[in-house]
């Protein structure tokens, strides 16, 4: 595999199943990308070792990105990865940011808090962290500037709220390709097909579980 041309992205839980033997119902996704960079973990710990079995993945990151502190990104999943040297989180200042802070310092795993932008080079490519939000409460997105793949781990509906703040943000990025949850518009969860509607030159706009491998 050319790390720097190719990205495997694997689906380790999400609200849909389409894989055989694999548990859903998580009120949010997992994604594994490259076995370098996972996108949030699963909401307990049962869930993401035996999803991860069933696809025959083990699980060893280097790099963890949180993309939100609410509690069912990250769940008891987080205590079932291992190897992991950087956790990355945006900064947030509810109780659910103190509440990941603590399980983080709990397991001794030092976070990077990412206000504003934050570019990590791993194998597969740069990396680039982008927080949306406000002061208080946040998300970050992940976007990968060699693929043209913006990643949504929770929702884009929060933040972008009409169709030009959409475009316009896309566009400054140069996003070709999207891949979120059912919340990554606050149009409709069709959101594939239609963020293809609204942003001229995506190739693809495609709901987490059409990755699943």
């Amino acid at each position: 595999m050319n790390a720097s041309n190719e990205l495997v992205i694997n689906v380790i839980c999400d609200n849909e199943v389409k894989a055989p033997n694999v548990n859903g119902g998580d009120n949010s996704i997992s994604l594994l990308v490259n076995n370098e960079l996972m996108i949030d973990t699963c909401s307990s710990t049962s869930k993401l070792i035996s999803n991860s079995k069933a696809l025959g993945i083990s699980i060893k990151p280097k790099l963890l990105v949180i993309t939100t502190p609410v509690n069912h990104h990250w769940g008891g999943g987080i205590d079932a990865i291992n190897g992991v040297s950087t956790v990355a989180i945006p900064v947030d200042n509810t109780m659910h940011g103190f509440e990941l802070r603590s399980k983080l310092y709990e397991l001794g795993l030092d976070a990077l808090e990412v206000d504003g932008k934050e570019r990590i080079k791993l194998a597969l490519g740069p990396v680039e962290l982008i927080r949306v939000g406000n002061k208080r409460v946040g998300e970050l997105l992940i976007y990968f500037p060699n693929h043209k793949l913006l990643v949504s781990g929770c929702g884009l509906n929060l933040w972008l709220i009409d169709d030009d703040e959409i475009t316009k943000f896309f566009g400054e990025l140069g996003v070709r390709y999207f891949v979120g949850g059912l919340g990554a518009t606050s149009i409709s969860e069709y959101q594939g097909a239609l963020l293809r509607d609204i942003i001229r030159n995506l190739g693809g706009g495609l709901p987490t579980t059409w990755y699943r491998s």
